[in-house]
């Protein structure tokens, strides 16, 4: 009831201000969130500030809004030529410049994505440290979406695990580091399974398949701590995914989207209460790293590098 007074005010508000008040509503949950997110008994807070989102939300929205700009005008010319030999030439032309310039813009909204939350999060004393590069996460992504939308999904399990692969080690926590070691063949043979087993089950092998996706990207997982290390667990159930999934559904289609609120509580505490740290973890050990966070960053370099934003996707 708390987040859905927050949420349905949210929603109105930014319908009816065109998106405009979305910065502010975004702000609001964003806070509420952090504050019932607990490890070892103490709150996350987050700091951030309406103003500063609404500087990244208004350069995101203006970059989606040029490419719409250049799909319409690429629209514009087919209408022009129709019927024509130049008519396929616009729209492989519009399409191929679009999707270039999305791909490009996508990896830095999440970049940048990272560095707000990373920057305006923090657990008492210590702050999440995201160390990630644009000259490297935009090729990262340009390459793995291309190559997934030429191999019609296929190499999306590759890409997918190259993604967590670089974005896990560029965490810092205290004096937590992370890495993912799961491999892409074992998620493409997650996702081929249950492409056939869904449609032969008529959905029914979907509540298989998230746990079995919840496992492989929860128990992949590893915190390092000086030369230690260990990998965090997932204690799902089919059962208690299958009463999570069916029960949203009918929370938000029986209340004609109402329920919605209900629905966005229930996701977050499956998904962080069934992440399991072993048992004789001592917090008392996350400590803030030797180094300063300018130390931890890697120099620049690249062009893209001098340019670190903080964007809202």
């Amino acid at each position: 009831m708390e987040f859905f007074k927050i949420h349905f005010v949210n929603v109105i508000l930014t319908i009816l201000s065109l998106s405009f008040l979305y910065p502010w509503a975004k702000v609001r949950e964003l806070k509420y969130i952090c504050s019932n997110i607990s490890l070892a008994d103490q709150p996350f807070t987050f700091s951030g500030t309406i103003r500063e989102f609404f500087k990244g939300y208004l350069r995101t929205f203006l970059a989606f809004l040029f490419v719409i700009l250049l799909a319409f005008a690429g629209g514009i010319l087919m209408a022009m030529y129709i019927n024509t030999i130049f008519t396929t030439v616009i729209y492989t032309v519009t399409m191929i410049v679009c999707l270039a310039i999305s791909y490009f813009i996508i990896p830095i909204i999440l970049h940048g994505s990272l560095n707000y939350r990373f920057n305006n999060t923090s657990w008492g004393d210590i702050k999440p440290i995201y160390t990630g590069k644009l000259s490297e996460i935009v090729p990262l992504y340009f390459t793995g979406i291309t190559l997934t939308s030429l191999t019609l999904g296929i190499y999306n399990a590759w890409f997918q695990v190259k993604m967590a692969k670089y974005l896990l080690p560029n965490f810092r926590f205290g004096s937590l580091s992370f890495d993912f070691s799961g491999e892409a063949k074992t998620l493409f043979l997650i996702l081929l399974k249950n492409g056939f087993l869904t449609l032969i089950t008529g959905g029914i092998y979907s509540f298989w398949f998230a746990k079995k996706l919840y496992e492989y990207s929860v128990n992949n997982i590893v915190v390092k701590k000086d030369d230690q290390e260990f990998n965090v667990h997932s204690d799902a159930n089919t059962l208690e995914v299958f009463e999570m999934m069916v029960g949203n559904f009918l929370l938000i289609v029986l209340t004609l989207g109402i329920g919605t609120s209900w629905a966005y509580v229930r996701y977050y505490k499956f998904i962080i209460n069934h992440c399991i740290i072993p048992a004789d973890f001592n917090f008392s050990s996350i400590s803030e790293p030797v180094e300063a966070e300018e130390s931890i960053r890697i120099p620049v370099k690249n062009w893209l590098d001098k340019w670190n934003p903080k964007l809202i996707g």
